[in-house]
């Protein structure tokens, strides 16, 4: 089989936090606009979008038979912090959402009872405000950064977490291929239980460059942090800042593979809850200018996504003919089978050879998730199966080749507006949430400290910077 993609040069990853399909892009085609391409063209023609009459039961006795007390979706978000507080995400929580007091059990039952109309109650045990907020969803008008790129380009409205839980299992598969059988990030999370393979290590092997770029005031890349097998010093060169990315676009000197990161603590702009989405705005709108500025924007490919929804509500029901990776994950943790998707995240792919107002979604049997990206670097590259990671998700995924349906470039670029500066900022006061606390606890294992005796001396953000700002030639390396 040939390569696909002929026309890339440069592939670029930018992974954000915790959002749904709906909570970000659902009413994007909602005003009886169309998109103007779907892939594949068999498909139905409408974008899986939002609609006023999908709700959730507010009250519990629902569920027992009772008439639903209904809170319906909602147009637009009370603020840019919404929802605040940060909704669950872990497996438990998300299988509740899913499928409510059914569980698991739902998922082989073959029609479930009540698919996706757990958010509201399960905010209900976390929120201290209202828990109906978890059904606001934003409107293309509250993000018109990464709304303009999924008009102007091509979006997913069916593509899938890899697993139905939090960060660092969802990461893991976009990194390797798999979580090595973990469906939560740990408590506290430790590196070790991850110490596998990744792409950047086949990347190194072959011979092919790559670079994790970090937006980042004080912590270490979560990639780095995340697999002890990437730790080595002498990958230390391939660990930067975002700013070397935008000088990489200015001088065409990008590598094959580039991997953004946002930043997670300080000043974040990672749109995880209740961050503030205008900060991911601000640095989608830097990444979308450094790329569309580029020497090399014509032999680049941007794909824009978000590890799992955190919380936030889809009206879509994952499928389960998920592809389980390898032996540990048959099954994995709480004896799951990694069998079944996570919730449907955003993804937008930005190129010059993708027609404005592309939707799409597989053109296989088997979903979008964020081990198509490793599908499409394999395809893409021409890594070998002996060279590849044994990842069997990563072989049975789809790869984005069918996107990208141009002959020649766009010469036209779209006009995006800068979002303004005045996005509010966590306090430092603040609780750690769990990405943050894993940052900590990785970090910790890394420098040869445990990990638990660390996270409780680390009780807010503040607490975290000074962890950081105290070791930083190791945060840079």
């Amino acid at each position: 089989m040939g390569k696909i993609l002929p026309q890339i040069e440069h592939v670029v990853v930018v992974m954000l936090e915790n959002r749904s399909l709906d909570n970000m892009l659902g009413w994007l085609y909602a005003d009886g606009s169309a998109p103007a391409l779907v892939l594949p063209n068999t498909s139905a023609a409408q974008f899986d979008g939002l609609h006023g009459d999908l709700w959730n039961p507010v009250n519990s006795g629902y569920f027992d038979g009772d008439p639903p007390q209904k809170i319906m979706v909602g147009r637009g978000t009370a603020s840019s912090t919404t929802p605040d507080p940060d909704p669950e995400e872990t497996f438990d929580n998300v299988t509740y959402q899913l499928y409510g007091p059914q569980g698991a059990a739902a998922a082989q039952a073959p029609a479930p009872l009540w698919p996706m109309q757990g958010f509201v109650l399960n905010y209900a045990t976390t929120a201290t405000a209202d828990a109906t907020q978890i059904m606001q969803c934003h409107d293309c008008s509250q993000l018109p950064v990464l709304a303009a790129l999924a008009r102007q380009y091509a979006v997913s409205d069916a593509w899938f977490a890899s697993v139905p839980s939090q960060t660092w299992p969802n990461r893991a598969f976009v990194h390797a291929g798999t979580s090595n059988g973990l469906i939560n990030n740990g408590d506290p999370p430790d590196p070790f239980d991850w110490d596998v393979p990744t792409i950047y290590n086949v990347f190194q092997a072959i011979g092919s460059s790559w670079s994790v770029y970090s937006d980042t005031l004080v912590t270490p890349s979560l990639t780095r942090t995340m697999f002890p097998k990437l730790w080595d010093p002498l990958l230390n060169g391939h660990f930067s800042r975002f700013t070397e990315f935008v000088d990489a676009c200015a001088s065409d000197t990008l590598p094959a593979y580039s991997f953004i990161e946002p930043c997670f603590l300080l000043e974040p702009n990672d749109q995880h809850p209740p961050h503030d989405v205008q900060a991911g705005e601000a640095f989608l709108h830097a990444i979308w200018t450094a790329v569309s500025t580029s020497p090399g924007w014509n032999r680049t490919l941007l794909i824009i996504t978000y590890d799992e929804h955190g919380g936030c509500y889809d009206h879509v029901l994952p499928p389960g003919n998920a592809k389980p990776p390898d032996a540990a994950s048959e099954p994995g943790d709480a004896g799951f089978g990694f069998d079944r998707f996570g919730v449907r995240v955003p993804a937008v792919l930005v190129s010059p050879y993708i027609a404005a107002g592309t939707v799409f979604r597989s053109d296989t049997g088997v979903p979008y998730d964020h081990a198509s990206i490793l599908a499409t670097l394999r395809d893409w590259i021409g890594i070998g199966a002996s060279d590849m990671l044994p990842s069997k998700r990563v072989a049975a995924a789809p790869t984005l080749a069918q996107v990208l349906t141009l002959a020649t470039p766009r010469t036209d670029l779209p006009q995006i507006a800068a979002p303004g500066t005045d996005w509010l900022q966590p306090p430092l006061s603040t609780p750690l949430n769990d990405l943050q606390k894993s940052l900590v606890s990785g970090a910790a294992r890394r420098f040869g400290l445990d990990p638990a005796t660390t996270l409780n001396n680390i009780r807010t953000r503040q607490h975290a910077v000074d962890f950081f700002k105290r070791r930083p030639t190791k945060v840079n390396s």
